[in-house]
């Protein structure tokens, strides 16, 4: 399964600050979350991407700054059905299915989705953490994008 790193911060970042898949060689996140990392991807279509999974809970796109604004009330719409999901999961197991580790896997990855989109700031974070922690209303800039294969 391939997905993507965005480098994001609050700053506009310079080209030559982008992540590179050399930023990977010495990071235990090839290893316990990936295979390896590439840099061949296709800019544009990643930006695509990650938006078309964004937009439906209000995040903007500025195309020219190549920026993003996660809008009040983001992180709630985000994670409103995941967390009708997790309840629901929880309410109907039994501690039997709570000693399973394919159910246990199963109710961590509604929390946290550790093979999806990550997030570098000044380390990859899962998408999911770096939304929890977020500041809404705020503009992040995308840098470098490098792809990784799980």
């Amino acid at each position: 399964m391939h997905s993507r790193i965005f480098q994001l911060s609050d700053e506009k970042i310079n080209k030559d600050d982008f992540i590179t898949e050399e930023n990977f060689y010495e990071d235990s996140f090839i290893g316990s979350v990936a295979d390896y990392v590439s840099d061949n991807i296709d800019r544009k279509e990643d930006i695509k991407w990650l938006m078309s999974c964004l937009e439906p809970y209000g995040v903007k796109l500025d195309k020219e700054e190549e920026s993003i604004v996660f809008p009040k009330g983001f992180k709630q719409r985000y994670f409103e059905e995941r967390f009708k999901k997790f309840k629901e999961t929880v309410n109907g197991m039994t501690l039997n299915d709570f000693c399973d580790s394919i159910k246990a896997w199963q109710l961590s990855q509604i929390i946290e989705k550790k093979f999806d989109f990550y997030i570098y700031v000044s380390y990859p974070q899962p998408l999911d953490d770096f939304i929890r922690d977020l500041e809404e209303e705020k503009k992040y800039f995308i840098g470098g994008i490098v792809d990784y294969h799980a």
